[in-house]
């Protein structure tokens, strides 16, 4: 059940970041993401990864990031 979980909001979170940083380039999605720390460079959430993910699923405002905190971080 925890692979299963931890698959569910790893999709999650890379769907999340893609709409936010507005690309469907999976490759720079993933970067954006360990970058952010919330992978691993095997593609594992990490604790913030989970984190990111039980606050973001629940209430994405809870953040405070835009899409313009989120477009300066790019590249």
């Amino acid at each position: 059940m925890k692979i299963r979980n931890e698959y569910v909001a790893r999709e999650w979170i890379l769907r999340h970041l893609g709409h936010t940083i507005g690309t469907t380039n999976i490759d720079k999605i993933i970067i954006f993401a360990r970058n952010a720390g919330y992978l691993d460079a095997d593609g594992t959430l990490t604790v913030a990864g989970r984190r990111y993910y039980v606050t973001a699923s629940r209430d994405p405002a809870a953040l405070g990031h835009d899409k313009n905190y989120a477009m300066q971080h790019v590249n």
